[in-house]
């Protein structure tokens, strides 16, 4: 370390100032050198391309009119005056483009423009050493169309702009072979210069010079001003800078050594050197400083050395100390998270669904974890007896079961019989209410002080806490177990939904229904729950206004036409906000089919009494119609056009007597004796079936038959079932038409067997089949039914006290299920 400083010494620390001086005047030198040349080369390049935009135009003036003469003017005269005559006035590009720029320089007097080329036919215009180049430049590039620069001429500077002259086709009339030229250029000019060209050949050059001297003096002496300007702007940034410098860094360094002598100076055997403190360089004196204070530390850094034996000893001491510190701290801090976990096992417990005596034993067992006692006891009030129980015990078996009644909501300290040991008495409070007692034994006389005494008295009211939360947690367990046996008491589907339409409470006979369990659907909203069947309360919150009416009913039709009646019952706030909703669900559908058909068979009653007086007082007359047909048939067989009229008189008042009769029948089916047996309903279908059979190959109708062979016998009138099935069967074919299948399946129930008779036709709509059972009625043409089918097969059926339905959608096809019962094995025959 001292081989480096004395390094340190021994270079040239002197005059730093002065060279920080002289290298920013440098770079402010510079800057100002380089600016003006930027500025120079710029405003050169603007006079540049200014001059080029003029040459340029000059040149395309020329281009256009070397183009008109070549491409129109000479043609034309060609055309008049013959290919031998050429008027060098009219007809030369060369000619009169120099003719146009010589009265150009009347105007512009300092414009230069040459034409030549190397063997030119004028010698006047022969190309000289510099065009010569360039003529050569545009032949090695013939890609080039131009070239432009500054040129000196004559010891002036130029603005030139080349252009190449090249030969085309046209051009070699005149400078090509010199037979074919016109012979007044021959005459002019001779037949040895200017011939002999060739197409596409670059022979001569143009060009347009500016002279640019006098403009680019200006440039030079405005830059030279302009770098004086700059010049004088660095030397004011120059002196700024060092001002800044002088009182920013100097002033502040003169304090720092301010610093360092006060403090060396104070230090024995440091004290600066008496040629340090004169007035020197500030920056070689701070550097001398540094030096001496680096020295200073290593000698402190050797003295320090030598205690560092001593040291090690001290440090080891003072670790073993306090490793001591650290594990009391720890055994603290080990005791206070027992007391938290004890008190955050307490908060646990509130929430707990175990019963009170295992919770409280489970208090006793973690509460002795953390109080150094070896038994304990909880006491609870009991209201009837005003007295306190004991719940549990812990290691403490000579307590008694029961505990006077206590006034004290404090800790209490009880002697015991051990001369070193006593018991402590801790309330169980829960605001201002004390629940009952925990009693400590055998604690040790020495370990009870103040941080116990809190410590017990915090256990306390969180043991308070806790036994109150439980109580009330187990009566609202009780509240809602009753709640919930009165939902489940109720034998239609019960919900309570949240304002939201979240389920919160929903009986069994609702989950049974949609197949969900009590887990499921808590918390499921009723209008985005995925149900196994549709429900009858999804959709139907939104259309109600729950905060006018207290009672909400509704009738709902589901998809499997099952008919509920749905009442909502809103439970509103004080503020009339609603706190939930009771939703109940009444299954109506076998009270609406019964009511169907009790209106049904009253319809028929009524409808067969009137037809049976109308079917007695047509049926004479028409009788009497029919014989008088007869006699005039017998007396005009060979008048063929009466035997006609009167054959179509027959067959109406045929249909009219069929209709009776089918009327009679109607009015009759009520009264006519059914003969029941025990017969088998897939027998009766196999016997139908063989009747139609022509029907459907007639129509084209496939038959898809599924009869369960297992079905049990049923007591009916086997020809009146037929009947009923013939009529359902026909009226499928007719629905058809043609191409189409008709289904017969059997299958049977605990108490009925049911037939299902299904086609693939159009359907029936909804308003059609509310009226299909009416009799006379029909949709088919009034010449194919009376409309009196399904009315006696209706009756039919129920005599024999089963049911008929109907399923249909438009474009769906049509299902006929007849029901009949099974009877009891010991029902007889009517």
């Amino acid at each position: 370390m001292k081989d480096i400083i004395r390094d340190l010494a021994s270079k040239d620390q002197h005059n730093l100032k002065l060279r920080f001086q002289v290298g920013l005047g440098i770079i402010l030198f510079c800057f100002c050198l380089f600016t003006t040349t930027i500025i120079y080369h710029f405003q050169k390049n603007l006079l540049e391309e200014e001059t080029y935009r003029q040459t340029e135009l000059v040149m395309a003036s020329l281009e256009s009119t070397r183009g008109y003469i070549r491409e129109v003017l000479r043609p034309r005269m060609y055309d008049e005056l013959g290919e031998d005559k050429f008027i060098i006035e009219a007809m030369s590009t060369s000619y009169i483009t120099r003719v146009i720029m010589d009265r150009f320089k009347d105007t512009l007097p300092t414009l230069r423009y040459r034409r030549t080329a190397i063997g030119a036919r004028n010698p006047t215009y022969e190309a000289n050493l510099q065009e010569q180049k360039m003529i050569d430049y545009f032949r090695k590039h013939p890609e080039k169309q131009e070239w432009h620069g500054v040129e000196r001429f004559n010891s002036e500077r130029y603005f030139t702009l080349y252009r190449p002259v090249v030969f085309n086709s046209s051009c070699l009339h005149c400078h090509g072979n010199p037979s074919e030229a016109p012979s007044a250029i021959s005459t002019l000019y001779g037949d040895v210069r200017g011939f002999h060209r060739k197409a596409e050949e670059i022979g001569g050059i143009l060009s347009i010079s500016i002279p640019v001297e006098e403009s680019l003096e200006q440039i030079w002496k405005q830059s030279f001003r302009m770098f004086a300007t700059v010049l004088i702007l660095a030397l004011l940034l120059y002196s700024v800078i060092w001002l800044l410098f002088h009182q920013l860094i100097i002033t502040n360094l003169r304090d720092l050594l301010t610093l360092f002598r006060t403090t060396l100076d104070k230090s024995d055997n440091s004290a600066l050197p008496e040629n340090l403190k004169g007035h020197r360089e500030e920056l070689e004196e701070l550097f001398r400083s540094a030096r001496t204070l680096v020295t200073h530390l290593q000698e402190s850094r050797e003295r320090l050395l030598d205690y560092s034996d001593n040291l090690e000893r001290i440090v080891t001491e003072r670790t073993e100390a306090l490793k001591r510190s650290e594990t009391k701290a720890r055994n603290q801090v080990k005791k206070r998270n027992r007391e938290l976990m004890l008190h955050n096992s307490l908060t646990g417990l509130i929430t707990s669904t175990q019963s009170l005596q295992i919770i409280l034993h489970q208090v006793l067992r973690e509460a002795l974890q953390v109080i150094p006692a070896l038994g304990a006891g909880i006491y609870l009030h009991e209201n009837k007896t005003n007295t306190y129980l004991l719940q549990c015990a812990e290691n403490a078996p000579t307590l008694q079961k029961q505990h006077a009644t206590i006034d004290h909501k404090q800790i209490k300290i009880i002697p015991s019989e051990k001369y070193d040991m006593l018991s402590i008495s801790i309330p169980l409070c829960c605001r201002n209410r004390l629940l009952g007692i925990m009693l400590i034994t055998d604690l040790r006389c020495e370990m009870l002080n103040d941080a116990l005494q809190e410590l017990l008295l915090s256990i306390g009211q969180q043991i308070g806490l806790t036994i109150e939360s439980l109580q009330n947690m187990q009566s609202l367990r009780q509240n809602t177990e009753l709640l919930q046996s009165v939902f489940n008491g109720i034998s239609d589907p019960l919900i309570l939904l949240d304002p939201d339409g979240n389920i919160q409470m929903a009986n069994q006979s609702f989950l049974k229904r949609n197949e969900l369990t009590m887990n499921d659907a808590i918390g499921l909203n009723i209008n985005a729950a995925s149900l196994i069947q549709q429900c009858v309360f999804s959709g139907q919150l939104d259309t109600l206004n729950l905060y006018e009416e207290k009672h909400h009913a509704k009738e709902i039709q589901l998809e499997d036409s099952s008919i509920f009646d749905v009442s909502f019952y809103p439970i509103l706030n004080q503020d009339n906000s609603i706190q939930a909703i009771v939703c109940l669900a009444k299954d109506v559908t076998a009270l609406k089919e019964t009511e169907q058909r009790i209106q049904q068979t009253e319809k028929l009653v009524a409808i067969g009494q009137l037809a049976a007086g109308v079917a007695h007082e047509i049926n004479n007359p028409l009788g009497v119609i029919l014989c008088h047909t007869d006699i005039i048939k017998e007396n005009n067989k060979e008048n063929r056009e009466t035997f006609n009229d009167i054959s179509i008189v027959e067959r109406h008042a045929e249909n009219c007597k069929r209709i009776v009769a089918d009327l009679l029948d109607f009015s009759r089916s009520g009264e006519s004796k059914i003969e029941r047996h025990l017969e088998s309903i897939n027998d009766t279908v196999d016997n139908v079936l063989s009747m139609v059979k022509q029907h459907f190959k007639k129509n084209k109708i496939t038959l898809s038959c599924h009869l369960d062979t297992t079905l049990p016998r049923c007591l009916m009138d086997s020809r009146r079932i037929q009947q009923v099935l013939v009529n359902l069967i026909m009226n499928g074919v007719q629905a058809i038409g043609s191409n189409g299948t008709i289904t017969i399946r059997t299958q049977s129930t605990t108490n009925n067997v049911s037939i299902d008779i299904e086609d693939d036709g159009p359907g029936i709509s909804k308003e059609i089949i509310e009226k299909i059972f009416d009799p006379f009625f029909s949709t088919k043409d009034p010449s194919q039914g009376t409309g009196l089918g399904l009315s006696v097969s209706y009756g039919i059926i129920n005599e024999h006290n089963g049911e008929i339905r109907v399923q249909s959608d438009i474009g769906s096809g049509s299902r006929f299920t007849v029901v009949l019962p099974i009877p009891e094995k010991s029902v007889h025959n009517d």
